[in-house]
């Protein structure tokens, strides 16, 4: 197979189960239902342990849990180990241990409490020393917590200097073409301030404007009507996207709507402003595109020459007609009842023109398409009609827009430079409160449903949802004011003093500001924009690395032998290692869940969680939909590397996030950088030429991506975030690989057991792989009663494979049942959120520690009270004894 083709979920699945059964003689294969046969055919069936996401919480009481299964003999057992976010801290700590260690056994040992010199390896001692990850030495005055403080606000200013040109750029759309209608060489003299002038009759006689812009303006217009006659089902009835319906039909009505407002504009300045805007000139200037789009098409429609005719002189040509009329005379009115006022005392300002100029003409051809959809009825079919709704919609949401922008750039910043000083003051202090409540606190992402609602009422939602629009709509007036100040300062350049145009004086500016200098700054915006996205990585200067190298220095780092790290940074190089070097016998085989965003995709049914499954292993790395790549060439000439994806896998924190993602939100977290996933190349086969490179060659088009929620896997580069933004638990893969036990601890802030993690699996299971998951009872009963450590489920195979053993399912929750060690419980009384600590609390102290570390210890003894050893599967026959009164249950 070519090395630009991706394997498929079957092939990817083959290597694995080769590797975990090297004497089973079994080949590769493309074939899933072979492939499931013979693993619900393996003597010793597939198991699994799965680590939820939770932070640091999920990594320490993992720990303790490790530890437990260590010494119970349980955890070699394991085939596979699924980790997600929180999890992989301690999954890859494991992994890495192991591999450096020489294997899995060479580590048992010194997991065990007995364990010399001190009860614990040196690995776990490691984890001490950097319980506090991110700033291991605490204060306000370390050199840690400055660090990081400088790394964020590095990138963040590197951030901006590729978004915020090219946010002003787009801003300075509606400015162009206000200066387009006053620039001198169409007539109007620079600082003029008198519009109807009688020195200005002479625009009648240019050329330009007598003829290029009225044609320009049928010429497009001809081209919107014979293309919506081609895409509507009753006449052309040619299949398109809407991608095709904007730029053939949306795009060139906008453009003749421009050359409209332009030469309707010009005319409106001269003192013979009404001989050339009579209504009948306007009806006719709208029935000869019309006609002419109704005739071409006619020629080209491949129908009889009869129907043609019949066509020709039916109610068709009557609807057209009377559409064209329609248009032609709301535009005269707008144009001359509402837009124009012969007094020059009430005759709206530019900026208040170009707003609504566009807006409102446009909505004159949505009430000529209302007229034709009505006239046309007894001939059109309803598909025809919701083709013209779905048409006027596109109208409407680009009109709202463009109403939007202009209001904010041109309009609401003239009010900003009258305000008193307190309430600038009151302004600036509620945009940053609405930018940190958006970018930091108006995230849901990795925090269940039980923690949001602990944190208050209906105020701070409320809050949360109102906060990105205020920011939003502040953010464009501080931009336009920006603009404002480069405009003067370019002013000279083109022969203007720059006391001549005042900054603050807005409207004064808007009308003295002509083409050359605006066109200058959209330029310059545009260009350095760009210039700065080929050099600033999307990937190194955001969140992602800074998160990376912390996270690789406590938990990867913690096993490194031939560590030798940096006496100024506290950093060691060698602590990463790259996924393809891991041994491939080694046992339990990692599997990290990442999430690859699809805010932006096109499956109707997704549009709730927004994402896909993305695993890396030491194998391979990709989804299910698009293919995998291998993992030795997959982000990089090394490959992927175990700390980036356990970084990525934790990636909680993001503009796309899953199921989580909000679009207002997301603009906002990628104008803060806010940002700790990634963007790798498409595994499939989209990314053939990408998913070797670490990251975009230009952070242009990935960060626009980013800001607007247009993530999907149809590009070169995709964006990957936290695993937990599908699913949180590490469940959904192992079911896919059919193993047949499988033990997920499910350390979520949950502390209402609502169990909402585990309900999104089995949910996602059942919808994508048709397997269900049954439990005898309401599992959250027995949890919320504090009476047990785990919920028994059965994993029904059956229901899809046929004849086969279902599987287990063993749940365990961090819970106190008053059991546990005295420390525990002292801790437990101190704190009463423990163990359910809010996931924003990534900086634990010994104490905190060492309970989390402890409580898993004490629930896998109270698991395993009065289990006399052996293998997982006797373990399974225990726990389905005690805890649902009978064993091997899922045996057929």
């Amino acid at each position: 197979m070519p090395d630009t083709e991706p394997i498929s979920l079957a092939q990817a699945l083959s290597q694995e189960y080769r590797a975990l059964r090297p004497d089973s003689g079994f080949r590769e294969t493309d074939n899933a239902e072979e492939l499931f046969r013979k693993l619900h055919q393996e003597p010793v069936p597939l198991s699994a342990l799965c680590i939820s996401g939770g932070g640091i919480r999920s990594a320490t009481f993992a720990l303790g849990v490790i530890q437990g299964l260590a010494e119970k003999g349980l955890l070699p057992q394991f085939d596979y180990l699924s980790t997600v976010s929180g999890g992989g801290y301690a999954g890859s700590w494991l992994t890495a241990w192991s591999n450096r260690a020489g294997g899995l056994d060479k580590v048992i040992p010194s997991l065990r409490r007995d364990a010399p010199p001190a009860g614990e390896p040196d690995p776990i001692g490691h984890l001490r020393e950097y319980s506090n990850y991110l700033t291991p030495k605490l204060g306000a005055l370390s050199a840690d917590t400055w660090t990081l403080a400088a790394t964020v606000l590095r990138n963040i200013l590197l951030n901006w200097m590729v978004l915020i040109p090219l946010l002003m750029f787009d801003l300075i759309v509606p400015r162009v073409f206000l200066s387009a209608l006053t620039f001198p060489y169409l007539g109007m003299a620079a600082g003029a301030v008198d519009y109807r002038n009688p020195r200005f009759n002479w625009i009648s006689e240019s050329i330009l404007v007598h003829y290029g812009l009225p044609v320009l303006g049928a010429v497009c217009f001809t081209w919107t009507l014979f293309f919506t006659l081609r895409y509507l089902p009753g006449i052309g009835n040619e299949n398109h996207t809407a991608y095709q319906y904007i730029r053939n039909v949306l795009t060139p009505l906008i453009l003749s709507v421009l050359a409209y407002v332009a030469f309707n504009n010009l005319y409106y300045l001269g003192a013979n402003y009404r001989d050339y805007t009579n209504g009948a000139a306007m009806i006719v200037a709208t029935e000869i595109p019309c006609l002419a789009a109704w005739v071409v098409h006619l020629v080209f429609w491949r129908i009889p020459v009869r129907q043609r005719l019949r066509a020709m002189f039916g109610p068709l040509s009557l609807a057209i007609v009377m559409m064209a009329a329609g248009t032609g005379g709301a535009a005269w009115v707008l144009s001359n009842k509402i837009l124009w006022n012969p007094d020059p005392a009430y005759a709206i300002s530019w900026a208040t023109y170009v707003t609504v100029a566009l807006p409102l003409l446009l909505l004159g051809f949505s009430l000529g398409s209302a007229i034709y959809a009505g006239l046309s009825s007894r001939a059109l079919q309803d598909n025809d009609r919701e083709w013209m709704s779905r048409s006027s919609a596109h109208i409407l949401r680009f009109s709202a827009a463009w109403l939007g922008a202009c209001a904010l750039v041109l309009i609401l910043p003239r009010y900003a430079f009258t305000w008193h000083t307190w309430v600038k003051s009151a302004v600036a202090a509620a945009g940053a409160v609405s930018a940190w409540a958006s970018a930091f606190g108006g995230s849901p992402a990795k925090a269940g449903s039980s923690e949001k609602d602990a944190k208050g009422g209906w105020m701070l939602p409320l809050a949360a949802r109102l906060a990105p629009p205020v920011f939003i709509g502040l953010l464009a007036v501080g931009i336009a004011v920006l603009t404002n100040i480069l405009l003067s300062a370019c002013a000279p350049l083109f022969g203007k003093p720059a006391a001549a145009v005042a900054w603050w004086d807005h409207n004064l500016l808007l009308e003295q500001t002509d083409l050359r200098t605006i066109g200058f700054l959209s330029a310059a915006c545009l260009l350095l924009s760009w210039f700065m996205a080929r050099y600033v990585n999307i990937n190194t200067f955001s969140l992602h690395d800074m998160y990376r190298d912390r996270l690789v220095r406590a938990y990867l780092g913690a096993s490194n032998p031939k560590r030798q790290v940096s006496g100024f940074t506290g950093f060691a190089r060698t602590d990463d290692i790259p996924m393809a070097r891991l041994d491939p016998a080694l046992k339990p085989l990692h599997v990290l869940n990442l999430t690859l965003n699809l805010v932006a995709g096109d499956r109707l049914a997704w549009q709730q969680r927004k994402a896909e499954a993305f695993t890396v292993s030491r194998f391979h790395c990709g989804a299910q939909a698009l293919g995998y790549r291998p993992s030795d060439g997959y982000g990089g000439p090394q490959g992927i590397s175990l700390g980036t994806a356990m970084t990525i896998s934790g990636a909680a924190a993001s503009p796309s996030m899953g199921y989580y993602s909000s679009p207002l939100i997301g603009f906002i977290m990628t104008l803060f950088n806010a940002r700790l996933g990634a963007w790798l190349g498409n595994p499939g086969k989209a990314g053939a030429q990408t998913w070797r490179h670490a990251g975009p060659r230009s952070a242009f088009v990935s960060l626009a991506k980013e800001a607007l929620g247009l993530t999907s896997d149809r590009s070169a580069y995709v964006y990957l975030s936290d695993g937990g933004h599908f699913e949180n638990l590490g469940l959904y893969e192992m079911v896919i690989r059919r193993a047949k036990i499988i033990v997920v601890l499910d350390a979520a802030c949950d502390p209402q057991m609502g169990m909402g993690d585990l309900g999104n699996a089995l949910r996602k299971l059942r919808i994508d792989s048709k397997i269900p998951i049954d439990f005898d009872e309401p599992l959250t009963d027995p949890l919320r009663r504090r009476s047990r450590r785990c919920a028994v489920g059965v994993i029904r195979y059956s229901a899809v494979d046929g004849r086969c053993d279902d599987g287990c399912l063993i749940v365990i929750k961090p819970l106190v049942l008053g059991c546990e060690s005295q420390d525990v419980l002292s801790y437990a009384k101190m704190n009463p959120t423990f163990p359910h600590q809010t996931t924003a609390d990534q900086w634990f102290d010994e104490s905190q520690m060492e309970s989390y570390r402890m409580l898993g210890l004490s629930s896998i003894d109270d698991i395993c009270r009065g289990w006399q050893g052996g293998s997982l599967q006797d373990f399974r026959v225990h726990v389905e004894t005690v805890y649902l009164g009978q064993g091997s249950r899922g045996s057929k």
